[in-house]
């Protein structure tokens, strides 16, 4: 851990997380303390183990009049690089030392991922006399860290349920000077146009995590992508919410949600709780957003909020990253692209 005026102790090496139902598990090279956890299907509530050995003298950290019955809990903090969700996550004392907790999470997006961290932090303030004595006093500190460990989500093959997919395409002549395009599609489809040059195909194929210039080039232009692709795909959403309200009014809220498609709940998860500035759930979120929709003038409202929620909530530099490591890119064109080469 950084310097802290408190004691502190490290959690690492009795740190994990295991994903009981995945069929692989393969490491990220490219990361330290990074795993791959592939399934079959859908990637729907995948359930996962954290398990946390604490170390021996871990209650050291604690002034001696605490330490009977510790102000403290460890828990599970994890933030998805991919979408900026955020959960905390509590582990219950198993006895010996040993704490850990099961629980479900939903990714987004194939190819998630999700930074994880255990952390050791107090519940209450310091009861005693205030001292100078070295231990933390204020709840909320923390007194203990893990390393952070990288797990992403991945199907085992190709399937339909990612909010978007991308490939590359030909463009006809009246769209050549597009770089990409959006179709309608489930889920829908960003189309990026393979006419464009063999350098700008390689600077938009990058799969470099280090930020040398052709990274830095890829992201400037994947964020300038994603900045629209994301208010369209929530702007489509929201239209299908309205077109259903307009057919039938007499529909309720958790109705109409239930008849999204799967894509469009998915985009709506990520951004509801934020267009309205609230801390339920993410379905109970586009549920609220459903019915605020009853109000003509909530959509222009919403899509005005649309850009700084991008920017600040969902990483969109990361996003980008993301896109840019799309396995379709390197599967569709890399023919073409040794043959310009060779050319």
């Amino acid at each position: 851990m950084h310097f802290v005026p408190w004691k502190t102790i490290d959690l690492d090496g009795a740190f994990r997380i295991t994903a009981p139902d995945s069929i692989s598990e393969e490491v990220i090279q490219e990361v330290s303390n990074g795993i791959t956890f592939k399934f079959n299907g859908k990637l729907e509530k995948t359930k996962l183990e954290i398990l946390l050995t604490a170390p021996f003298e871990w209650e050291e950290t604690l002034h001696p009049t605490e330490r009977g019955n510790p102000p403290v809990k460890f828990i599970c903090r994890l933030i998805s690089r991919s979408t900026g969700r955020r959960e905390i996550i509590d582990l219950e004392d198993g006895g010996g030392g040993f704490f850990f907790s099961e629980t479900s999470y939903i990714p987004f997006l194939n190819g998630e991922e999700v930074r994880a961290e255990a952390l050791l932090v107090r519940t209450e303030q310091f009861a005693g006399e205030k001292s100078r004595s070295g231990y933390a006093t204020e709840m909320g500190q923390i007194i203990g860290r893990s390393l952070i460990h990288t797990i992403r989500f991945a199907n085992a093959e190709a399937n339909n349920d990612s909010i978007f997919n991308i490939k590359w395409q030909s463009f006809p002549p009246e769209s050549k000077d597009q770089l990409w395009r959006l179709i309608p599609s489930e889920p829908p489809v960003i189309e990026m146009n393979a006419d464009v040059t063999s350098s700008l195909k390689k600077i938009l194929m990058s799969k470099a995590l280090r930020k040398d210039i052709n990274s830095l080039q890829r992201d400037i232009i994947f964020t300038s992508i994603c900045s629209n692709v994301w208010t369209m795909l929530i702007s489509v959403s929201m239209n299908s919410i309205q077109n259903m309200l307009n057919t039938n009014s007499d529909l309720s809220s958790e109705e109409i949600v239930e008849q999204l498609p799967p894509s469009q709940l998915q985009t709506l998860s990520l951004f509801s709780k934020n267009l309205l500035e609230t801390n339920i759930s993410p379905h109970e979120a586009v549920v609220a957003l459903a019915n605020e929709l009853r109000s003509p003038e909530s959509f222009q409202k919403f899509i005005l909020k649309m850009s700084s929620i991008i920017q600040k909530e969902t990483k969109i530099l990361e996003l980008a990253e993301i896109m840019a490591r799309g396995c379709s890119f390197e599967s569709e064109i890399t023919t073409n692209l040794e043959k310009e080469e060779v050319a």
